[in-house]
């Protein structure tokens, strides 16, 4: 039996293809169901930190790219040496 229920499909595709900058959270604190005014209400922006974490990301990205790329190149030729006491160190776990 297969079950096929397009209306998720779609509900999950249209979030994805969100930009981090339009995806917001608001919640209302007010308990009395009336309307909320901007006293009664709390509110979240995410798009500013994601893209902080985002751009972090991808720095740290390029950096370890860069590292191993260096370290390639000096295996090949043959440079490479590495620290064997911090090495012996770091997989002793001390």
């Amino acid at each position: 039996m297969r079950v096929e229920d397009h209306s998720l499909t779609d509900q999950l595709s249209s979030s994805a293809t969100r930009t981090p900058e339009s995806q917001r959270i608001q919640v209302d604190t007010n308990s009395s169901g009336g309307s909320s005014s901007a006293s009664g209400a709390d509110r979240v922006d995410l798009s500013s930190i994601t893209g902080r974490i985002s751009q972090a990301m991808q720095t740290v990205a390029a950096q370890s790219a860069q590292r191993v790329s260096q370290l390639r190149q000096d295996f090949q030729a043959g440079r490479y040496r590495p620290d064997v006491p911090q090495l012996a160190s770091a997989l002793a776990g001390s």
